[in-house]
């Protein structure tokens, strides 16, 4: 079950304590456990939690329950707080765990959180409040409370991406010529490489040929500028990336071309695309010089130990104008 919440970030490692209320006498009670908790994944504006959360069932009837209220404080600021969250039937006579995500944005945690750009990690606390009702058999009360307290760090991240250097290389005449011949065509190679040529450059082609009726590869080069203007880290070796042109799917791929400096990965990235792809929209960006694009990327942090030890899946999606 996911939860999109609105603000707060965090990085882990597991601290909890929880309390449960006593029953009178010495009738069973259920108990509950939080047996996992962990940064599952970040993106450039939000981070996400795992939670598993395990109940016992002492009873002979299904124990419900609608889940945990979970209150985040960052930097000691009180940011959100969620009801509801990771709730599930336990059977009779039985213990059962449910495994549930809480995505926490970073826009919020910006607007409350003093000084946020010059901070790398933020001191995040979750307090969590479980109430589960019991069923209607003498001498239980109506319900049972578990509190918990979880604490971790996690990064400050207020980021900036941008295209630059983007460049688009005219083929070469054979690559055209070869094109004409696979398309059945008849026209001149020479003429047909202009029009590749002026397209590219921004000006009105000769009426030769439209090159979207070739299959002609057109080599393309930019540097993709991922910035954090906070101080938490961002870094990575290995980008899987799609590209958006004016609202349609350029390229997509894999680079490991990235250089680090002063708070932002410079990512260089080379590729391929067919001329069959020069449509009005991708022609647009020629002509008028600037154009939109929307990219999304995946790869993989690694944090600390004591955040995780393993690496974090980074995951993100972002848009914005550039210019040639």
């Amino acid at each position: 079950m996911i939860r999109r919440l609105i603000p707060a970030l965090l990085l882990l490692s597991l601290g909890a304590s929880l309390w449960a209320f006593e029953l009178p006498g010495n009738l069973p009670k259920p108990t509950a456990e939080i047996k996992r908790f962990q940064l599952d994944a970040i993106s450039l504006r939000d981070v996400t939690f795992l939670f598993e959360l395990a109940v016992k069932n002492p009873y002979p009837v299904n124990l419900p329950f609608s889940g945990m209220t979970l209150g985040f404080t960052v930097e000691g600021a009180r940011v959100f707080t969620a009801a509801s969250q990771g709730g599930f039937t336990v059977p009779a006579n039985s213990e059962k765990s449910n495994t549930f995500t809480v995505t926490l944005e970073y826009a919020g945690i910006i607007k409350l959180v003093k000084d946020y750009v010059s901070k790398d990690w933020l001191n995040t606390v979750i307090d969590g409040t479980l109430v589960i009702p019991l069923p209607k058999l003498p001498g239980l009360p109506a319900n049972i409370t578990f509190t918990y307290s979880l604490s971790k760090k996690i990064p400050a991240i207020k980021p900036h991406l941008a295209i630059l250097n983007f460049r688009v290389l005219p083929p070469t005449q054979q690559q055209v010529a070869d094109a004409i011949v696979e398309a059945g065509r008849h026209t001149d190679p020479e003429r047909a490489l202009g029009v590749f040529k002026s397209v590219l450059a921004g000006r009105p082609p000769a009426p030769v040929i439209d090159p979207a009726d070739l299959d002609v590869p057109l080599n393309v080069s930019f540097t993709l500028e991922i910035r954090n203007d906070a101080r938490g880290p961002l870094s990575f070796n290995k980008l899987g990336y799609v590209l958006n042109v004016n609202g349609e799917k350029l390229v997509t791929g894999e680079s490991t071309g990235i250089v680090r400096e002063k708070g932002r990965d410079l990512v260089t990235i080379t590729n391929t695309f067919s001329s069959k792809q020069l449509s009005r929209n991708v022609r647009a960006l020629f002509s008028q010089r600037r154009g939109t694009f929307a990219v999304s990327g995946k790869a993989a942090i690694k944090f600390p130990d004591e955040i995780r030890v393993d690496p974090v899946p980074l995951d993100f999606s972002e848009a914005g104008s550039f210019s040639l």
